[in-house]
């Protein structure tokens, strides 16, 4: 199994490292004298001066446990429950353990994220969530969450992404063999079915056992089946560079997905979502959005820009034929439109299977600027003309994107292998 996720070196896969999410780390450093604490989470003692963890003799408060905890259910859409909460508040804190390990990691080559940085970030968390920087403000409010926390997870994702593109980024080759090799069988493989994939990946080091895995995993795949946002969730838990993008992978062949994941992806049905897949990556669970016959180009999802002229029953024939004839461009018609008192609305594009089923031979054949045969009814008669029209292409690979893929996913491979190292070497003390 892939250790960089469930897609072979051929799928498509960005480089980025980042993760849009809103999941949040206040991070204190204290210069206090600590006696010694049992390593297991069941020794944490609430009530020792508020450590929840000490990592190489920085802290993490049991503030930030709490913060980042309501900040997993206010952002992921999990339902609240005694259990529930106790499961995330052990995957946080492990997940706090990891940020802070990669925050003095960028301290010691000295990498420093400016605050303008910070800002430009949450105003890109903003336009995704369709929101505006004070409605972030807000909803961190609500929550009785301060707006440092979510600041300071931003600048260690921020300061983690740069570390490991200039520690290993420059590491990297790929060979245009290998970029051959990948691109052919995608281009084998176009005509093949396609599914629309998304993932969550787990980190199995951030479980004590596999009991904890089992608890944590079933429980969120219950909660996705009774309806829970699993791009949320994905954005919130996976590990992988998926999760920027609710763990979307996009339309993909079964021969560009791992083997073990492949046979099981091709026995869904759309809308369903897997049980939990362990893999030498972590634990994967899967959702399958659709599924599509080949790659090939599809005349129904050609897009359209309709205009549509409606004529009252009075309207003279004549008049009528002389818009047709007179036509020129669509904002010449509507204005011509208004003046004879018809009603002219525009569809913009749309696919052609999104249309009124009589369309689709009336108007699939005709180019943009073409004018449709009037349509006359006991109610009057109706013009269509394709303001604009845009072709489905059919599934697009290029070298260059299988390329950035095989980075992407190698990248991703050493910065987790350079993560697992560094636990190895930390003193961490649980409280």
């Amino acid at each position: 199994m892939s250790q960089a996720n469930v897609l072979n070196k051929g799928s498509t896969e960005e480089t980025n490292m980042q993760k849009s999410t809103f999941l949040t780390a206040f991070s204190l450093l204290l210069t206090l004298a600590f006696a010694a604490a049992q390593p297991a989470w069941a020794a944490i003692d609430r009530d020792v001066e508020g450590i929840a963890a000490i990592v190489n003799d920085q802290v993490i408060s049991l503030f930030d446990v709490d913060q980042r905890v309501d900040l997993v259910f206010a952002t992921s859409g999990l339902e609240k429950s005694n259990d529930m909460r106790e499961r995330i508040r052990q995957q946080v804190l492990r997940s706090l353990v990891d940020e802070k390990l990669q925050m003095q990691e960028a301290d010691r080559v000295e990498i420093e994220i400016e605050a303008e940085e910070v800002d430009k970030n949450i105003k890109r968390i903003a336009t995704e969530n369709k929101m505006s920087y004070e409605g972030i403000q807000e909803f961190l409010k609500e929550n009785a969450i301060e707006e440092d926390t979510l600041k300071a997870q931003i600048r260690a994702e921020l300061a983690w992404s740069q570390f490991v593109r200039r520690s290993f980024g420059g590491r990297l080759s790929i060979s245009d063999e290998e970029v051959d090799e990948q691109y052919e069988k995608a281009m084998r493989s176009i005509n093949e079915p396609r599914y629309y994939v998304s993932e969550i990946l787990l980190n199995l080091d951030s479980f004590a056992n596999d009991e904890q895995i089992n608890a944590l995993s079933n429980e969120i795949v219950m909660q996705l089946q009774n309806g829970v946002d699993f791009g949320a969730v994905a954005r919130q838990f996976s590990i992988a560079p998926s999760s920027a993008r609710g763990g979307q992978l996009g339309w993909l062949s079964a021969d560009q997905l791992d083997k073990e994941i492949a046979a099981i992806i091709v026995q869904m049905q759309p809308g369903q979502i897997s049980t939990p897949i362990r893999a030498r990556a972590g634990i994967y669970i899967l959702a399958l959005g659709d599924v599509k016959q080949g790659g090939s180009k599809n005349p129904m999802k050609n897009q359209f820009d309709i205009l549509t002229v409606g004529f009252d029953k009075q309207t003279p024939p004549a008049t009528i034929n002389q818009f047709v004839s007179e036509f020129r461009t669509c904002r010449q018609a509507q204005r011509a439109a208004k003046e004879l008192q018809a009603d002219a609305q525009r569809s913009g594009l749309k696919e052609l299977q999104q249309l009124p089923a009589f369309l689709h031979t009336l108007v699939g054949g005709l180019e943009a600027g073409r004018v449709a045969p009037p349509q006359s009814s006991d109610e009057g008669t109706q013009v269509f003309v394709v303001c604009d029209r845009k072709d489905d292409l059919g599934v697009q690979i290029s070298r260059d994107a299988v390329s950035d893929n095989i980075y992407s996913q190698r990248l991703s491979m050493m910065a987790r292998r350079h993560l697992r190292d560094l636990r190895r070497e930390a003193v961490v003390e649980y409280r």
